[in-house]
């Protein structure tokens, strides 16, 4: 099983001692002898492998990117996840994220146990000034916040984008306010603008001191809401781009522009030579399908007439989207450049790759044994700097979201050209492609090739038995501890029978995005737990809100119950209160909470559900 689908990265690393003196800066500043190299990491949200120029799209603008492109290592059958967390789980675990528990975007599904070492923590062991701007996605609470994860510096939104509902009541995108070192903090302007500006700030903050850092540039851009400033959009309206589609293209237009700042933000400090600088996004286009669609008939005829060209695929003629384990769904661009690393010539690399490779690489190219850290991946190192083919290897990719992992929901067997899919977890259906032939996965020939199909299916089973044979416990938040009291936790870690009843984005703003929350919804959910561990014994304070404390919203019942183990508490709410306060004894140990509002005391009516949980040991 390890050598067929799981390759262990424990061959032979070498140690090296990679030297980049760092130029002397035009201030005078002494020079420093750094023995290993910066790391920069920049990836992107929802954006696939069409969402740029240079991938055979014609309306999309990205020259920066194009330009990074040319001057990169760039790998064109490199795949992740269908979806946010996983991928990231992934990344930072050097782990097929099922295995590292991680296969939804909500539920509490999405978080990275703390039991893990991640990829920021080996490289502060190594001696790195570690630091990350943007989305974190794998845990809004202690211990699992990128601060107990490795990182000594983090500015960051909640959850899976700017505006869900752990994140800061009311954002928007604009003036909001995200968390520092876990501390609340308005910032004025675009996020996007604000993330490369702290990500700059850190450059200059721990560029050419003894330590090297590690900087992971995580945008909530492109994903949704598309918002972005109207200097980025109306280029796209004026070549008569749907609504929909030039405000995601207006936010792929800041990102290239930030990207530019970040580069000559790394030239005004001397650190480009020994900087391993990597881009990459997250997962295939949520617009991938979508596209097409809004970009067809005359509205396509009336772009191609004000572009000079003809529009053949907005995708890169890949089937699939975000959340789909066709090719468009999780194979993304990944382009690596590090000019004092001696890789090879800017060139394409087709071997088949993956996230988690990302880890054990960057340990080779700096020269940390990788040995004892159980990763999925293997070392590509031998690819960037002796053009070595990379091995033969059969990856799977699967998309859960569900609250319980199930083998029959999609999954795609990658082998080679090969790609073996089981599409829709409602049928028993499955499909084989060859993509030399087809790339677009145009015609299944699943019955011409029925003994690949077999291998590849045999291969999935054992992949399966393999990620899933320590258990899939549930990841708790701590509470009572030091760390982070009081906690707050909120709808959006529901432990919900479907993703339809988590209340994850409340929907905030004055655009056509804004309808989309559950905010005018709230009825419409059921009373779910939240799981969570206490570190201490003793009286806890349970504060129940509707909408979150800053939002002071009345409570439009009259009792308020919470139940921890079982054990049933209920009060009468005061006329006009925007929250219920709760005192109790809680044990060491696991605690399942579920909370409600409704108009009896036994609790007999349709309840309405607690969105904000505020718990706080005393």
């Amino acid at each position: 099983m390890r050598n067929h689908i799981k390759v262990i990265s424990t061959g032979a690393l070498f140690l090296l001692n990679i030297i980049g003196c760092s130029s002397e800066q035009q201030s005078g500043e002494k020079i420093v002898e750094q023995t290993r190299p910066n790391i920069i990491i920049v990836m992107t949200d929802d954006q696939g492998y069409g969402d740029f120029g240079h991938n055979n799209n014609p309306i999309v603008k990205t020259p920066v990117l194009e330009k990074l492109a040319n001057e990169s290592v760039r790998f064109t059958n490199f795949h992740v996840d269908p979806t946010c967390s996983p991928t990231r789980a992934a990344l930072m675990s050097g782990q097929y994220s099922l295995r590292a528990g991680v296969w939804h975007t909500v539920m509490g599904r999405h978080i990275l146990s703390d039991k893990h070492t991640t990829l920021p923590e080996v490289l502060k062991g190594a001696g790195y000034k570690t630091g990350m701007v943007g989305k974190w996605h794998l845990g809004d609470n202690y211990p699992f916040r990128p601060q107990d994860q490795g990182f000594d510096y983090v500015l960051m939104h909640g959850a899976g984008g700017i505006g869900q509902t752990p994140d800061h009541w009311g954002n928007t995108q604009f003036d909001d306010t995200y968390f520092l070192n876990g501390k609340e903090k308005q910032y004025k302007g675009y996020a996007t603008d604000i993330w490369f500006d702290e990500a700059i700030n850190f450059i200059h903050d721990n560029a050419n001191k003894e330590k090297p850092f590690f900087l992971y540039v995580s945008t909530n851009a492109p994903h949704a809401p598309f918002r972005a400033p109207e200097k980025y959009i109306q280029p796209y309206r004026d070549l008569g781009v749907p609504e929909e589609l030039a405000l995601f293209y207006g936010m792929i237009a800041s990102l290239d522009e930030n990207v530019d700042r970040l580069q000559n933000a790394m030239k005004e400090t001397n650190i480009t030579d020994n900087t391993i600088f990597i881009f990459m996004t997250d997962n295939g286009s949520v617009m991938g399908g979508k596209g097409a669609k809004l970009v067809s008939g005359e509205t396509k005829a009336l772009i191609e007439q004000k572009i000079g060209q003809k529009i053949v695929s907005l995708n890169d003629g890949m089937k699939g989207a975000k959340n789909n384990v066709y090719e468009g769904g999780h194979r993304v661009p990944f382009y690596i450049k590090w000019p004092n690393g001696g890789f090879i010539k800017p060139t394409e690399i087709n071997g088949l790759a993956a996230h988690f490779d990302l880890l054990p690489t960057l340990l080779d190219l700096i020269g940390v044994d990788a040995d004892k850290l159980d990763t999925d991946g293997i070392s590509l190192k031998s690819a960037l700097t002796q053009n070595s083919q990379l091995p033969d290897r059969t990856l799977v990719v699967t998309t859960q979201r569900v609250l319980t992992p199930d083998p029959n929901r999609p999954y795609v067997v990658m082998k080679n050209k090969w790609r073996y899919i089981h599409g829709n977890s409602k049928a028993d259906n499955f499909e084989l492609f060859d993509l030399e032939l087809d790339p677009g996965q145009t015609m299944n020939i699943l019955e011409q090739h029925p003994e690949i199909a077999n291998e590849l299916s045999n291969s999935y089973q054992q992949w399966w038995d393999y990620t899933t044979s320590n258990g899939m416990p549930t990841m708790r938040s701590i509470i009572g501890s030091d760390k982070e009291n009081p906690m707050r936790i909120t709808s959006h870690d529901w432990l919900a029978p479907d993703t339809g009843q988590v209340a994850h984005t409340p929907g905030f703003g004055d655009d056509h995005f804004a309808h989309r929350g559950w905010l005018g919804r709230e009825s419409s959910f059921e009373i779910s737990p939240w799981k969570v561990t206490a570190e201490k014994a003793g009286k806890y304070r349970f504060t129940l809100y509707l909408h979150d404390k800053s939002a002071n919203k009345i409570i439009p019942k009259s009792f308020a119950h919470i139940s921890l183990n079982g054990k049933s508490l209920v009060k009468k709410i005061d006329t006009d209160s925007t929250h219920v306060v709760f005192e109790s004894n809680i044990e060491l140990g696991n605690l399942d909470i579920k909370a409600w509002f409704n108009n009896t005391e036994d609790s007999t009516d349709k309840p309405l559900a607690v969105f904000y949980l505020y718990i706080e040991k005393l």
